[in-house]
């Protein structure tokens, strides 16, 4: 006797900010374990000249589920009144959702940003968001509460939300007039990686070093935007695949039956990829910019705190002291995160070299110890930074 195969469909723009490959990634590993039947269409008349949908009609597909991506009023009626399990991962909606919904932790988002940007030593911490967006209030309300607990007060400047007609001035010149504003030097969270683009473009066209006057980090890691700017683009990756696999799972538990969760689940981005456009460090210490320096040079090398304290002429125990007190931490774990952070940026090359050699480039000496620091630290492997763990 012939079983049922579950009959799934995706509404879903044909692109999204955070990474729609790696969110179908997620989706279908899920479904493939399920032996699920996964059918997908634009959902945007725009996006498909051939087979334009309107979402009022996915009921006419005769599926058992849906996963869509609605953020219009009329829509979430609509789909309340159908009997078909419905998940839908809309960015754009406050808490009050008539559908069981999965969510970016966007206050998350705004949390890691504002934590890489202290951690480079900035006091001048500032926010470029699109105004009227529900992820861009709550990715600056994150931002704006972790500089408050480090006693900093920020710069926000929002912009409308552009249509695909827009000009490029329209985006580009009021954020020119902006940035001249600002008090330098300056950590700059931009709400998504397209818009750290264009900042990174008028940085560039008004003089402002990058990332010595602004650094700037982006959010999404869209490898596309990322790797392929001048400088590229440190961002917050949010972790699309588990986005995929937790919306199907959720799915899953409706087709079966299970109660909807009471609020949104919400999926915690995975870490901050840093890359050029925040490589730089700040410090009032002279001793302290000097050991920095000092050990930014010479990570690669084996070398005792002794060394670094010796290089910038004062004892061990005051260099620590003045370290803690500037950085809230300790000489040694500054230089095992520095080496961590230029190993996974070594990892995240599609064309990587050998972890023993990465390791010996990086100050770790063996593959060993690599390991055992990314462990220790991150509690994850070097694996998980390769392109395709990162592509998941």
């Amino acid at each position: 006797m012939k079983t049922h195969q579950p009959r799934i469909a995706l509404a879903l723009p044909d692109s999204k900010p955070w990474g729609i490959t790696r969110f179908f990634n997620g989706v279908n590993d899920y479904a493939s374990s399920h032996k699920w039947l996964l059918t997908a269409c634009p959902v945007n008349p725009e996006s498909s000249d051939d087979f334009p949908l309107d979402l009022s009609r996915l009921k006419s597909w005769h599926v058992d589920g849906i996963i869509v991506h609605a953020n219009d009023l009329k829509q979430l009626k609509l789909f309340s009144k159908w009997r078909i399990p419905v998940v839908n991962i809309g960015e754009d909606l406050n808490f009050n959702c008539q559908i069981p919904r999965l969510a970016l932790n966007n206050q998350r988002i705004g949390r890691l940003a504002a934590e890489h940007l202290i951690g480079l030593g900035l006091k001048n911490l500032v926010y470029h968001g699109v105004q009227g967006r529900w992820y861009s209030d709550e990715r600056l309300q994150g931002f704006k509460q972790t500089a408050k607990e480090a006693n900093l007060k920020i710069h926000s400047f929002l912009l409308p939300h552009m249509t695909r007609d827009a000009l490029w001035n329209e985006r580009y010149e009021p954020i020119k007039r902006w940035l001249k504003t600002l008090p330098l030097p300056a950590g700059l969270f931009a709400v998504h990686d397209y818009r750290a683009l264009i900042v990174l473009s008028a940085c560039r066209e008004i003089g402002l070093r990058v990332p010595e006057d602004v650094a700037v980090i982006g959010s999404d890691n869209d490898l596309m935007v990322c790797e392929f700017t001048t400088p590229t683009l440190t961002s917050v990756c949010v972790n699309a695949y588990r986005m995929g696999y937790e919306s199907a799972r959720l799915l899953d538990q409706l087709m079966q039956g299970k109660p909807p969760p009471a609020e949104p689940v919400l999926i915690d981005p995975s870490e901050v990829m840093a890359r050029a456009s925040t490589d730089v460090l700040h410090a009032d210490d002279p001793a302290v910019k000097g050991a920095i320096q000092f050990m930014q040079q010479n990570y690669s090398k084996s070398f005792t705190m002794d060394a670094v304290a010796e290089a910038v002429r004062v004892s061990r125990r005051l260099l620590e002291m003045r370290f803690r007190a500037e950085r809230k931490t300790s000489p040694a774990i500054f230089l095992v995160n520095l080496r961590l952070q230029k190993a996974k940026a070594m990892l995240a090359v599609r064309d990587c070299k050998p972890t023993e050699e990465i390791a010996r480039a990086c100050g770790f000496g063996t593959g060993k110890n690599l390991r055992a620091a990314f462990r220790r630290i991150l509690n994850a492997s070097p694996n998980d930074f390769t392109p395709d763990s990162i592509s998941r």
